[in-house]
């Protein structure tokens, strides 16, 4: 927001934003100095007039410059920018946790509040008197990034909206979830084949490496499985019913129909029961679809907002793309359900010269080829060597993705909080980025606490602070 403030009314904005139960943390800590100084509380905000009198004479800055608003578990703050022969601005923002409830609506609230104590001549209910206009507000344009915009430009707008709506349903979020596991996505294939071969999985899976009946149940559980009773023929073998139920059976064996080829009876043939893989498993495992939707929940589960993430729709190649903004920085992940071969390493590249991302992530769940690999190391060489910060993270499968995506996005909290907020570093004698990231690393301590009578030395909890502004 384009605002010329003075010192003092800097002063007063502070004061009235405390009077709305917005207490700042800068503010509070010198006025409980100048009490400490003076021995006497009513002397506090004097000699805090003329300290800042003082300081914007002899100092050549301004006495205030911005403020924090801790609350549990998020703050807001405040910045007061000088700008050179242009309007000075004021920048608000908004440090959350992931698990923090509605974040964009706590900004948007102190920034109306903001505006309303700017404006004066407010009435008791919080609206403006005689027809004044709040001062508007607007996202900082650093957020928004030509290479995110290219990339979602690029799809449609109602493609995208279902895609969104889809990844978010419980059913494939649970589906997916499984098909972490390899052996059952193999599983699943193999259903797959023998359901569209006509004879059951069981009779050609050898012992050692069938799965156990929990996995089973998991698969059902799940509805990427379902049981289904297969009929056939015991001369020749071929299948004549694929039966949903024992119903459905009952149903034909009452009508007594009989084998077209050897003139039996139905209930004379073979029945047994077979596992026969659902139009949902399918779909999840056709192009990377359940690693795009683990991949999609993790970034959600890190509070990563649907708004700032885009997901490529299937171009058919057994590839998936997924772009999102974490803290005003982009992350391209680039997946495949199997080996990360050097054509892939190629168009990896390619897109992330397309969309300008920071961070390229490349999640496979087979190996990593050599000359793939080599192939992506130069090319990380030679962006660092134009001086273009870039970090390239390869995951081999979605695990080492998830631990390697919390990490990433904490330096890159880190590094957008330090950036943002150094301003305020000398008012407060502290690194402000180091306080904030204390305060949250002490909260989750605290959660963590509450619920685990004692914690291994070694865990530590690597969910990324978010910030808005």
């Amino acid at each position: 927001m384009e605002n010329d403030v003075g010192d003092e009314a800097r002063l007063d904005l502070l004061e009235k934003l405390r009077e709305r139960n917005f207490v700042s943390l800068i503010r509070s800590m010198r006025l409980k100095f100048y009490e400490m100084l003076t021995e006497d509380q009513n002397r506090a905000h004097e000699m805090e007039q003329m300290v800042a009198g003082l300081f914007d004479s002899e100092q050549r800055r301004d006495y205030v410059q911005g403020d924090l608003f801790f609350f549990n578990d998020y703050l807001l703050f405040l910045i007061f920018e000088d700008q050179a022969g242009r309007t000075s601005r004021i920048r608000a923002g908004v440090v959350y946790e992931p698990q923090t409830a509605e974040p964009l609506r706590k900004l948007n609230y102190f920034c109306q509040t903001i505006s309303l104590c700017l404006a004066g001549n407010e009435s008791d209910d919080g609206t403006l008197e005689d027809g004044n206009q709040l001062t508007t507000w607007r996202q900082d344009p650093s957020s928004f990034h030509k290479g995110f915009m290219r990339f979602v430009a690029k799809q449609d707008a109602d493609t995208l909206s279902t895609i969104a709506c889809r990844e978010n349903s419980r059913e494939r979020v649970r589906a997916a979830k499984v098909l972490e596991d390899d052996y059952a996505r193999l599983f699943l294939r193999r259903a797959r084949e023998a359901y569209a071969e006509g004879y059951a999985l069981e009779s050609q899976v050898d012992e050692t490496t069938k799965p156990s009946e929990f996995t089973v149940n998991e698969l059902l559980d799940t509805r990427l499985l379902r049981r289904e009773l297969l009929v056939s023929c015991r001369k020749t073998g071929h299948t004549l019913f694929n039966l949903p139920s024992a119903d459905a059976l009952a149903v034909i064996t009452i009508s007594q129909a009989t084998c077209s080829v050897c003139g039996a009876s139905i209930a004379d043939e073979k029945i047994e029961e077979i596992l026969s893989p659902t139009q949902l498993s399918s779909v999840l495992l056709e192009d990377a679809a359940w690693l795009v939707n683990r991949l999609h929940t993790i970034f959600r589960q890190l509070g990563i907002s649907e708004s700032e993430i885009a997901i490529e729709p299937p171009a058919g190649d057994g590839e998936a793309r997924l772009l999102a903004s974490v803290c005003g920085e982009l992350f391209l992940v680039v997946m495949r359900d199997g080996d990360l071969t050097p054509a892939l390493a190629r168009r990896a590249i390619n897109a992330k010269i397309e969309t300008e991302a920071r961070h390229l992530v490349i999640v496979v769940t087979g190996a990593v080829h050599n000359e793939a690999r080599m192939n992506l190391l130069r090319f990380s060489k030679q962006v660092e060597r134009v001086g273009n910060d870039f970090e390239m993270i390869v995951a081999e499968g979605v695990s080492v993705a998830e631990a390697e995506l919390r990490r990433a996005f904490e330096r890159a909290s880190a590094r957008v909080l330090t950036e943002q907020l150094c301003e305020l570093d000398s008012s407060l004698g502290v690194s402000v980025a180091c306080l904030i990231r204390t305060k949250f690393e002490m909260l989750r301590n605290a959660e963590s606490s509450s619920h685990m009578l004692q914690l291994p030395l070694t865990a530590k909890d690597d969910r990324p602070t978010r910030l808005l502004t």
